[in-house]
């Protein structure tokens, strides 16, 4: 199937019996071939228009030449996010995350570079829309986010201190089997950037607002209502575009599980 038909297609996110949770996306990395992502994460009521989710994950990965996707650390994740809810479709995050992402070499043996350690504090809002029509769920976001990046003493990271990014993101999901505790869920989100760039000078400028990326995903959601529950298993394939043209193309195998209000009684949504 050519590319840009399946883009079309391939619009995800489905949370039929749980409107207000996500899956524990994949972040995305650079030189590598393979990558494993693993989450574990909560969704908590904290009243009727408010709720939390939290969760950690960690990424292991392979060189750029081979599919041994668990020889080299990755990244891990922090995250914080609260939503209000406005009405039965739309939904607003506020969220904070910190990172750890291990670099690369470009080169072989892609040995770890210094500093080896890319810190990161990423703050962004997420605007959600909802509906839902029979067995099928729709969700569509904006996701502006600004990103601070530091070496592993806090010290501001040299080639890009900063960037600035928006994501757009196209979800639908369809319920199968008797029950509905399963769902096939399908993604597609765009990726945008603007960062500052530090020049042979020495000097930082900001680049030009690109497209850098398109990362299309496929899962499978199994929700367990008397364990308040959700499982995730999928895969994200993330390709980099660069200079009119994609540049790289990686695979992300993904799994995650996310529990629904341990602290407190799930309320009807």
């Amino acid at each position: 199937m050519p590319f840009f038909i399946r883009s079309l297609v391939v619009l995800i996110f489905v949370v039929h019996s749980l409107p207000i949770t996500a899956q524990l996306s994949p972040p995305g990395l650079d030189n590598t071939n393979t990558v494993l992502w693993t989450a574990l994460g909560i969704n908590q009521n904290i009243g009727t228009k408010w709720f939390n989710q939290s969760y950690i994950g960690f990424s292991r990965c392979s060189d750029p030449n081979n599919n041994a996707l668990l020889s080299k650390q990755a990244i891990y994740v922090v995250e914080q996010q609260t939503y209000r809810k406005f009405g039965s479709h739309w939904q607003l995050g506020f969220c904070l995350s910190l990172r750890g992402q291990n670099m690369y070499s470009d080169d072989p043996p892609y040995e770890s570079e210094n500093p080896a350690l890319r810190r990161e504090i990423r703050y962004y809002l997420r605007l959600f829309y909802r509906h839902q029509y029979h067995r099928f769920s729709f969700a569509y976001s904006l996701r502006p986010e600004w990103r601070n990046f530091y070496n592993p003493d806090w010290s501001n990271y040299y080639s890009s201190p900063k960037a600035l990014r928006y994501r757009i993101k196209g979800q639908v999901g369809f319920a199968v089997g008797q029950s509905k505790k399963g769902s096939i869920i399908l993604a597609n989100e765009l990726l945008f950037v603007q960062q500052e760039q530090r020049q042979p000078t020495g000097d930082l400028t900001w680049s030009q607002l690109t497209w850098t990326e398109d990362r299309i995903a496929t899962y499978y959601r199994y929700t367990l209502p008397k364990k308040r529950m959700v499982v995730d298993i999928g895969m994200m394939q993330q390709l980099n575009f660069k200079n009119g043209s994609f540049v790289s193309n990686f695979v992300h195998l993904a799994f995650d599980v996310l529990f629904i209000d341990p602290f407190g009684k799930r309320k009807n949504q």
